[in-house]
């Protein structure tokens, strides 16, 4: 009996021996091969930006790792392929599976997929910055009187009915600005920080409101250039005016005279200018007149003749109430109405390049947002007689490269 004993005392010693080798090995392992994030650097981005994944035993070739987004329920969002790295840091670019006007807050693992067991990293929290955002202004009955940033980065957005002008700060704070008499034409910001306006209805010309806010006061009356629906400044810090009569003036810097440069546009002619070129498009002029066109800013005492205007698109399909110009050139618009009995149909933002081409870029909730401006990276655009909203479309970091986003409203 006590050999027995002794026997099965050595067996049970032997297996609890191998079983502890085995969960050596297995710890072993795990601490070699299983992925680990310490880091994901920017937190909150959008569709198309780059993220760092940083920690430690990722597969040192990037295309054998794969990265996996959840929701908290750990139902899968999306799974990304990095487009660089090693085994302690990883690139990829965020996929577009945000929400409209809504951050999705995710979980990122770390995949090694040449491993047999294909182990995973533990979870990270991430956030999907919407593409599409959505801005109320509760004290606007309507955003249709344009919209202008400073170099702060402040937007300004104009009533009309009452032109009431509220400004947002980047922090999302939004305060009364300032009145002027009408509004319902652009806005912008000149070189001394102040904010000028078109008040299209009525027979007030354009204002200025100081940097400070305030009531408007006539900048250029009615009478030197009328109804005007549209202004920028060139480099020169003349000031443009595009009339809704389809005319185009110039104020001078120097002397304060007041010019016309260009007289043969149709109503509402929208006008952009970009790198000493003036933009704008023909909307109602007889059929095969109309489109996107461009002419060289004209020197001093002269006007643009008709053999310098180039072509950019030549249609008849677009009805926009404004444009928006990015840095590398690329003009946007609205298609405008397409129903007049149900302005709440959706709407394309379309882009045209510089070659002419185009792109429809998103589809939006209405079919006429008025104005458009483009900042850092975004196109603003009002949502005119539908409301009080301004609309904001990401365009992403490779937008200049013809990047164009892929989801719609």
């Amino acid at each position: 009996m006590e050999l027995r004993h002794l026997f099965d005392i050595v067996l049970l010693a032997m297996l609890l021996f191998l079983i502890d080798c085995e969960g050596i090995v297995d710890q072993g392992d795990e601490a070699v091969t299983v992925p680990v994030i310490t880091n994901i650097n920017p937190f909150a981005g959008y569709p198309g930006e780059e993220l760092t994944i940083t920690g430690s035993n990722f597969n040192p070739v990037f295309s054998l790792n794969q990265i996996e987004l959840t929701d908290t329920s750990v139902f899968y969002l999306e799974t990304v392929q990095p487009t660089s790295g090693d085994a302690n840091s990883l690139t990829i670019t965020r996929p577009n599976i945000s929400g409209i006007d809504d951050t999705i807050h995710a979980w990122l693992s770390v995949r090694n997929l040449e491993d047999p067991e294909q182990k995973k990293s533990d979870s990270i929290a991430i956030d999907l910055l919407p593409i599409f955002d959505i801005i109320t202004f509760d004290s606007l009955p309507k955003a249709k009187g344009g919209l202008a940033f400073d170099a702060s980065g402040n937007l300004y957005v104009g009533g009309q009915d009452p032109g009431d002008i509220y400004k947002l700060t980047p922090a999302g704070e939004q305060t009364y600005f300032g009145h002027t008499q009408s509004g319902g034409g652009e806005m912008t910001i000149g070189p001394d920080g102040d904010l000028y306006m078109c008040n299209f209805w009525g027979e007030l010309g354009t204002s200025r409101i100081p940097a400070s806010g305030g009531n408007g006061e006539i900048f250029v009356t009615s009478d030197e250039a009328p109804q005007p629906f549209c202004l920028d400044w060139d480099s020169d810090e003349n000031f443009y005016i595009g009339s809704a009569g389809g005319a185009i003036y110039r104020r001078l810097a120097i002397s304060g005279a007041i010019e016309k440069i260009f007289g043969d546009g149709s109503w509402g002619m929208p006008m952009r200018i970009y790198q000493n070129e003036i933009y704008w498009f023909n909307k109602g002029g007889e059929a095969g007149t109309n489109g996107l066109f461009k002419a060289a800013i004209p020197v001093v005492n002269d006007t643009i003749p008709a053999n310098s205007v180039i072509t950019v698109l030549a249609t008849d399909d677009y009805n926009p109430s404004g444009l928006a110009i990015d840095g590398t050139g690329n003009v946007y618009l609205m298609t405008g109405w397409v129903d007049y009995n149900d302005r709440s149909l959706p709407g394309d933002l379309v882009r045209i390049t510089p070659g002419g081409i185009v792109e429809v870029v998103y589809e939006l909730p209405t079919q006429n947002p008025n104005k458009a401006a483009w900042y850092d990276n975004k196109i603003y655009m009002t949502a005119g007689e539908l409301g009080n909203q301004v609309y904001v479309l990401h365009l992403g970091e490779e937008y200049g490269n013809g990047a164009v986003p892929a989801y719609g409203w």
